[in-house]
């Protein structure tokens, strides 16, 4: 009798180990919603760039900016929440195996009541090329949510198949608006340090005006009024951005947001620097940005500008963010100093699947990347219901 005992458990150890393989995890339920009083003190008035700065400054810290590539997503289908906000005939068009496709204005809601972003151990949020999905990020983050991630470069990284956007925004173009200033001698007028308790002394009146909220509401209020904002709000290509910052310059202030030692190498002709994870915190330069003009920021490849114009846009600054950063005009350069010495490296040949809900029996098989000149296997998963189970 015990014999058979042990061999039934034995049976069922094997039979949940086959579900484990060949589908997803039950959904987890998680908390019942972000608690925003754990993330800031509740003061009426209280700006929200002192709230930051007091509760992690995550602007400068070096969790930023929050990205994994798509190796670390394949290798956690079963583990992260995935969530897709392209279009919808896109995502029917190719998605990643277990991916929610849900448009960004809806992420707050969803991540909050539907698929509780508490309940996993990173959320993460894929578009076209990474970029959309980087503001997104960055909205959620200072929204009160501590793991949500942007997929470097999206599907276009991904998948060769979906790459087009990513191929073309990369270029060298306007050289007529960069400066080269190789023997460093220009002086950067902002050039002033970050000291402790500098943020005590701050004239918070050079901040733009928010509405008057406590801070937890005053988040939640700004976060939805950027989601809802058109692509050109947030996110403008090289050629939008340089045919109208030739014809109103006094509109924008382009924003360099790199090392200094790159911006001594070529910058946009007007642009101020501010070192990343460094001159964007109250203690440091933020108050010293124009609150009416449109702040232009651009880093190597716009992944880090896109959450630090998400940043700056939660604060109530006019920010967008340069598609793909100084990649998109000044490529070559970039390729002499070391950067991206050649673009097929950014992209994959990962499997995706096709069709209007978040699973699909059809995989489209594509041929393994090769990772340090060995084959890294592809993982194939094939899905009968998404809710868990082996049902």
């Amino acid at each position: 009798m015990k014999n058979y005992k042990y061999i039934l458990m034995f049976l069922t150890l094997v039979l949940l180990s086959a579900c484990r393989e060949t589908n997803f995890l039950p959904e987890p339920v998680g908390k019942k919603d972000v608690d925003f009083k754990q993330l800031i003190t509740e003061k009426e008035q209280e700006p929200l760039a002192r709230i930051y700065y007091m509760h992690g400054n995550f602007i400068n810290s070096k969790q930023f900016p929050p990205i994994v590539n798509a190796e670390e997503v394949l290798d956690n289908l079963n583990n992260w929440l995935l969530i897709d906000i392209r279009k919808s005939d896109a995502y029917e068009a190719g998605h990643i195996n277990g991916a929610y496709n849900v448009p960004k204005d809806k992420v707050l809601d969803f991540i909050k009541n539907k698929q509780k972003a508490s309940a996993y151990p990173k959320v993460v949020f894929i578009c076209y090329t990474g970029q959309m999905a980087s503001y997104v990020t960055g909205i959620t983050r200072f929204s009160g949510f501590d793991n949500t991630y942007v997929m470097l470069f999206g599907m276009a990284g991904w998948n060769e198949q979906f790459s087009a956007p990513l191929k073309a925004g990369y270029g060298t173009r306007y050289q007529d608006m960069i400066v080269k200033t190789s023997n460093k001698t220009e002086t950067i007028s902002n050039n002033h340090e970050a000291k402790a308790g500098a943020h005590k002394n701050i004239d918070l009146s050079k901040l733009p005006k928010l509405p008057q909220k406590a801070p937890s509401e005053l988040m939640k209020v700004q976060a939805q009024k950027l989601l809802l904002q058109g692509r050109k709000e947030f996110l403008l290509k090289a050629n939008e951005f340089f045919h109208d910052y030739k014809a109103n310059p006094n509109k924008y202030l382009p924003l360099f947001y790199l090392s200094k030692d790159k911006y001594y190498v070529a910058h946009i002709k007007g642009a101020v620097f501010y070192q990343s994870r460094k001159d964007l915190s109250l203690d440091a330069k933020l108050t010293d940005l124009p609150t009416d003009k449109n702040i232009v920021v651009y880093c190597k490849t716009g992944h880090t500008g896109g959450n630090a114009t998400a940043y700056l846009n939660m604060l109530g600054y006019k920010a967008e963010n340069l598609m793909f950063g100084s990649s998109s005009f000044m490529f070559d350069l970039w390729k002499k100093e070391g950067w991206n010495t050649d673009i097929s490296n950014l992209i994959n040949n990962f499997p995706v699947v096709e069709g209007s809900k978040r699973t699909s029996a059809k995989i489209v098989a594509s041929a393994p990347k090769k990772v340090g000149g060995t084959t890294k296997p592809i993982v194939k998963r094939k899905k009968k219901e998404v809710s868990g189970g082996c049902g």
